[in-house]
């Protein structure tokens, strides 16, 4: 009797399991959060915004959206290596600024970023003065 309570208490167990998994009630914590970056201004420009990182695919879509921008300027903007404070190399390029909004999809996933850490985004004032950067923020993940 002791072996048929236990062998029915494992099928109703497997059987709960199964129903969950099949609803998709089961893995949903595995699944990547949306990360927000604040785009902090830089050498008083005044541009101040947000980027938001999400992933869909295997893919991270970064939309930005910043205030105050310059009307029909195209500022260039890039995920670099280190933090605002120690800018390093380029490992992304993201599409430009342009009236205040950037969309950019990058062949990496939220846990690749994650362990190239620390990474920042910045903005750049123009293509004709990149190396001024007008608002950066440090991806946090």
């Amino acid at each position: 009797m002791k072996k048929f309570i236990i062998l029915l208490v494992i099928i109703i167990l497997i059987f709960f399991i199964y129903r969950a998994w099949n609803r998709g009630e089961m893995g949903n914590d595995l699944l990547p959060s949306p990360v927000t970056v604040t785009l902090a201004t830089q050498n008083q420009s005044g541009e101040t915004g947000q980027a938001l990182l999400t992933e869909v695919d295997g893919q991270v879509k970064v939309v930005m959206n910043i205030t105050d921008t310059p009307l029909g300027v195209a500022q260039p903007a890039h995920i670099h290596r280190g933090s605002c404070t120690t800018v390093g190399e380029v490992l992304y390029t993201l599409s430009p600024v342009t009236e205040g909004v950037s969309e950019t999809t990058i062949t990496a996933t939220l846990l690749a970023l994650k362990s190239s850490l620390p990474l920042a985004i910045n903005v750049h004032k123009s293509v004709a003065e990149i190396g001024t950067y007008v608002a950066c923020g440090d991806i946090a993940i």
